[in-house]
């Protein structure tokens, strides 16, 4: 029997990718090859020799070192969507030209490198052809060990108090464009930190933030997210690890807590004088370990966030992560730099 070529199936959504860094290599580039329906078309990078190593790597057949020809070429955008992984000025140039376009466009967070910009982009989003998703990629809350942690705990309340941790040993020295480590640091975790809390909780009455300094380079934000009906955040964000560290508490009405310990372990517990809840009773804690068989990009949430991404292109939106909805982030993170005296 002859060998025969495979070509992608009926309908399958063209993706380009700008952007092959370290991040797009390691996360969303093996992401995406995962992802049913979709074949990885085009790659765009400054340097020419990147995009072409790359498209090679990961079998797209078309690459540029200018990423305007993947949507403004002489017979239209070669692709139907695109995933950016750059500076937050990068994003925004593309969201703004390719929303204008009807390419619908997946780009990591920060989406913009302030707020005035964002809400340029809000309105371009909105301004889009019929169909056109912006979709910013938060990782976090679309872990599936995050989410089996909040499918557990639903049924046993509704959520008062939210504590999140997230330090890492970067950055020590400013990147996209910051004038400051501390503003480069409120970019980069600082937006999944407010982002988790807002999707959970809603925007919050009052905002209380304070700033540490470790040394010359280290900081810490604790940043307290304060309702008018007494519920409360709590997030911790820092440089000052040796490595990422994440962890969350979640706290019923119900008096049932929950936890997750850098996408790994999920426990779960209850007080010791509540009645029985078909799941714990007294002193006991339920403890998950997240099986590592199941591979990472799931419970990370770098699979899962493409997912829904792909789902909202292929039914012609709208997505779940819009620009529109980064706008609270932004703007209790200008309150956080007001409060700390960062400089952006």
């Amino acid at each position: 029997m002859a060998i025969r070529r495979v070509t992608p199936g009926p309908g399958a959504v063209r993706y380009g990718l700008i952007g092959p860094g370290s991040h797009a290599r390691e996360n969303l580039l093996p992401a995406l090859a995962e992802l049913d329906g979709a074949v990885l078309t085009a790659v765009a990078a400054r340097r020419p020799e990147a995009a072409a190593e790359a498209a090679r790597r990961w079998g797209a057949r078309l690459w540029t070192d200018d990423w305007t020809d993947l949507v403004e070429g002489d017979g239209g955008p070669a692709v139907d969507c695109l995933v950016v992984a750059g500076s937050p000025a990068l994003h925004a140039e593309v969201l703004g030209r390719a929303l204008a376009a009807g390419v619908s466009v997946f780009v990591e967070k920060p989406p913009a490198p302030d707020t005035a910009t964002l809400e340029r982009l809000v309105a371009a989003e909105r301004a889009a052809p019929t169909g056109t998703v912006a979709f910013v990629g938060f990782n976090f809350p679309y872990g599936q060990s995050y989410r089996k942690l909040r499918d557990t705990l639903r049924p046993h309340g509704t959520l008062r108090t939210l504590d999140v941790r997230m330090v890492s040993a970067k950055p020590m020295s400013p990147v996209w464009g910051s004038a400051t480590v501390e503003d480069s640091l409120l970019q980069g975790l600082g937006t999944h930190a407010v982002d988790l809390a807002l999707r959970e909780l809603g925007v919050p009455d009052r905002i209380t933030a304070r700033r540490a300094d470790i040394d010359a380079r280290r900081r810490a934000f604790r940043i307290l997210l304060e309702y008018a009906d007494g519920r409360l955040a709590c997030l911790l964000v820092g440089n000052y690890s040796n490595r990422l560290e994440y962890r969350c508490e979640l706290v019923t009405d119900e008096g049932v807590v929950g936890g997750l310990d850098h996408f790994n372990t999920l426990t779960v517990a209850r007080p010791a004088t509540a009645p029985g809840a078909g799941f714990l009773d007294g002193k006991e804690t339920l403890r998950h370990d997240w099986p590592g068989r199941r591979g990472g990009y799931g419970r990370t949430g770098y699979a899962t966030e493409l997912e829904s991404f792909h789902r909202s292109v292929v039914r012609g939106g709208p997505g779940d992560s819009p620009l529109s909805s980064c706008l609270d982030v932004y703007r209790v993170l200008d309150e956080v730099r007001r409060q700390t005296g960062v400089l952006a």
